[in-house]
């Protein structure tokens, strides 16, 4: 976890408004009638000081809560505290520790791994959370064989000798295995008690695992309203450390301003994403709030459509890389909490001085290119699980575009639309995308599997495809050393460069604002959106 100290609050627009989804049931100008009266002051507006509920919002419902198919950025909190896997990150360090596993080792030919799992966890329907139910907890990902099922899609077989010995025997090396292990969307123990007693037909629970939860974790699924709440209440045979609230609620709440009216006022006890930056800057100056600034392996990017439209034109997309003032783009929607970035990856997951990405503005290449084009309209789209920076980053890019003589139109698209861009002919994709660019892990791997794979889907929005780059990033995830990873890694990130399909902004802080009555707040190293709720501490 890294923290950032405050600076000099800048001037500029508040964009913080959303409008890609609207909370269900009755609303007073869009709010629920809950939220309405608790940031008015109403019933629900006392802080934690005096509740044991750690009340929070989202800005859109997650995806279907299958931790199997849940495999999107907003909801993964929900995961995390209704459901376990073997490993995680240590905070603020690319450090796997254990988790229901106390231990493992890999045999010598790193195709084996023994996992010594945690004794006496319980599932939430009180059965054992032993070796065998981790065996058929990997073949449900497997079968399942949503977007998350390449995790254990290499693995050659799973055995329980005992109950608290669970084996994984890999067809192939994999230096990213026990990457996958540790990552937000990793295998989870599922119960397979409640997987066969809630299956219909052949869907292994899936309906029924859309409002229910069969994880270890210290929560438990209480309420699951789609456009509303979902609400959270403690196991209490958890195995591990207690986490100190009773209960998580979590509003719908697609306003960034709603959200910030009702943290303010008592409504909520903390966001974990999505402020204005200016916002973020004056809560770092009140003493009634903590923020915490992490940083992790996902960095903001802008995506260049290389199968339809405007940008199939690949000198086009070379000439790009360098037109725009990054630096400035980046400068002025955070703050100065972050700087551009230095090379093509989050520096935690691959160094800039082995993949640097070019850091001279130079738009000669493009001002000859662009009286030639058959159409200067650019669709300009930014995915909204962002919040208002990465809305102020699109609106600076669309200035920039203008000025090089493009007609451009600033969108949002919603998480599920994104998610569901690769299965969209390749005219429907916009033309230019800012949202993320990062892997499920601290493994450049996991970026070029699921973003730049042919054929993967969701996240290889564009159906961006390569041959070579598919061979080399399969050599790479093989290296036996760390050397030959690294090489290959090299040149992997050289033939994505020349291909032009991501422009590279910065590395974002994550700013997670509670009220001062809430402290210890441990961010995921990967994914600082998420945090522990284990350390949470209440005044």
């Amino acid at each position: 976890m890294k923290d950032t100290e405050p600076v000099t609050r800048i001037a500029g627009p508040n964009w913080d408004r959303r409008t890609f989804l609207k909370a269900g049931g009755l609303t007073v100008g869009g709010l629920g009638l809950a939220s309405w009266l608790a940031a008015c002051g109403g019933p629900g507006a006392s802080s934690n000081g005096d509740t044991l509920t750690l009340r929070m919002p989202f800005l859109a419902d997650m995806q279907v809560p299958d931790p199997d198919i849940m495999y999107e950025g907003e909801g993964v909190q929900v995961m995390e505290s209704a459901y376990e896997g073997l490993v995680r990150y240590q905070p603020g360090s690319a450090t796997i520790v254990g988790n229901l596993a106390k231990s493992w080792t890999v045999s010598p030919d790193q195709l084996t791994y023994t996992f010594t799992l945690q004794p006496g966890v319980k599932f939430h329907d009180g059965t054992p959370a032993d070796a065998a139910s981790w065996v058929k907890s990997f073949e449900r990902r497997g079968k399942i064989d949503q977007g998350p099922a390449y995790m254990v899609a290499g693995v050659a077989k799973t055995e329980a000798p005992d109950p608290t010995t669970f084996v994984v025997t890999l067809k192939d090396r994999n230096n990213a295995f026990i990457h996958y292990m540790a990552c937000p969307w990793q295998p989870f123990a599922v119960s397979p008690t409640a997987v066969a007693k809630n299956t219909v037909g052949d869907d292994m629970a899936q309906e029924w695992l859309k409002t229910n939860d069969a994880g270890t974790g210290p929560y438990v699924f209480k309420e699951f309203v789609a456009g509303s709440h979902y609400l959270l209440e403690e196991f209490p045979d958890y195995w591990g450390t207690k986490p100190p609230f009773k209960a998580i609620r979590i509003e719908i709440t697609p306003s960034v301003a709603t959200q910030k009216l009702q943290l303010d006022s008592g409504a909520f006890d903390m966001v974990t994403k999505g402020f204005a930056i200016p916002d973020v800057l004056a809560y770092q100056k009140n003493d009634k709030f903590t923020v915490v600034n992490s940083f992790g392996g996902v960095g903001e990017a802008i995506w260049l459509n290389p199968t339809s439209g405007i940008f199939a034109n690949k000198a086009l997309r070379q000439a790009m890389l360098t037109a725009l003032d990054r630096e400035s783009v980046v400068k002025t929607s955070w703050g100065g909490l972050t700087e551009v970035q230095k090379g093509m990856w989050p520096d935690a997951t691959f160094s800039s001085s082995l993949a640097p990405f070019p850091t001279q503005v130079d738009g000669a290449a493009l001002k000859a290119l662009v009286p030639s084009l058959p159409s200067k309209k650019i669709d300009l789209a930014w995915s909204a699980d962002g919040g208002a920076p990465r809305q102020q980053m699109t609106e600076l890019i669309q200035t920039q575009l203008a000025s090089y003589g493009f007609d451009v139109t600033v969108r949002t698209i919603p998480v599920s639309e994104q998610f569901d861009l690769a299965n969209q002919p390749p005219e429907k994709r916009p033309d230019m995308m800012v949202s993320f660019l990062g892997g499920d892990a601290l493994h450049l791997d996991t970026t070029f599997r699921i973003l730049a794979r042919t054929g993967a889907k969701p996240l290889n929005f564009y159906q961006y495809s390569n041959p070579e780059l598919d061979t080399l990033m399969d050599q790479a995830v093989q290296a036996q050393t760390p050397e030959q990873m690294q090489a290959t890694y090299q040149q992997c990130s050289k033939i994505i460069l020349d291909d032009a399909v991501w422009i590279p902004l910065c590395l974002p802080p994550n700013s997670t604002i509670a009220r001062s009555t809430i402290s210890g707040i441990e961010d995921n190293s990967f994914y600082p959106a998420i945090f522990w709720p284990q350390s949470l501490k209440r005044a």
